[in-house]
């Protein structure tokens, strides 16, 4: 393993960069913000003293000063800002996957540690006007804690699907043949055998099934009956493959 983690990354998605481009781009144009008001207060300065004396530059250079001042502050700040979400990061390699939270230890999973994948999102905006939807990508795995991506880099381009693509072809053909040998498998919220749907409160012969859907990040259970069970997808885990064992009954 010591050799494995040695090797470049396939891909790695970082919140900020911190390369050349971003100094030139981002920080040079700020720096030459915070610098104009300090330039101009010291010219006023330097003119009152020349010509009214030290009483007019004192009060002709000082609110440039005070504005420099606080644009210093605010520079230092998003410096700082930019520096913590420039060290959150996520690292694909063939082997597994990496990833870094400022002030933690880098963490290691290996594709075969993974033993669930759940994706959903989440609008916490208080008005349709404004989209604030969350997208939340949480690995799980039997010797560690949830990992819990932040959701701006699960709306980078390819992470979720490369992840998924790596877990799966793991766990797809595990989970079908646990499936096929009648064995109960765990997907979250609810469980599913070879011969019904478990819920914690229900269960559901495949008989009585009419249908499954996904719809406004619920996970719809349709009954023959007319009655639908309705399952938060947040609650729910290998989501893909659960809706692929459950079209083989139905």
């Amino acid at each position: 393993m010591r050799t494995s983690k040695q090797v470049n990354p396939l891909s790695e998605y970082r919140l900020k960069d911190l390369g050349w481009r971003a100094v030139f781009q981002v920080f040079l144009p700020l720096i030459l913000l915070v610098l104009s008001p300090l330039i101009y207060g010291l010219w006023r300065t330097l003119y009152g003293y020349s010509s009214y004396g030290p009483a007019a530059a004192l009060k002709w250079g000082r609110i440039w000063f005070y504005l420099s001042g606080i644009l210093v502050i605010f520079l230092l700040l998003f410096t700082l800002r930019w520096l913590v979400r420039s060290h959150t990061w996520v690292r694909i390699y063939s082997w597994g996957i990496q990833y870094h939270l400022p002030l933690r230890r880098k963490k290691y999973l290996k594709w075969e540690e993974i033993s669930g994948i759940s994706t959903y999102s989440i609008n916490k905006s208080f008005t349709p006007l404004i989209n604030n939807t969350k997208h939340y990508l949480v690995l799980y795995s039997r010797k560690s804690r949830p990992f819990v991506c932040h959701p701006e880099l699960t709306r980078r381009p390819g992470l979720v699907k490369v992840v998924k693509s790596q877990v799966y072809k793991i766990l797809r053909p595990r989970l079908t043949q646990a499936f096929k040998e009648g064995r109960t498998i765990p997907f979250g919220g609810l469980s599913i055998s070879n011969k019904k749907i478990i819920l914690p409160a229900l269960e559901i012969p495949w008989e009585f099934l009419g249908g499954i859907s996904l719809e406004k990040g619920n996970f719809l259970i349709k009954l023959t009956a007319g009655n639908t069970v309705e399952i938060p997808i947040r609650n729910l885990i290998n989501l893909d493959i659960l809706v692929q064992l459950i079209k083989t009954e139905i």
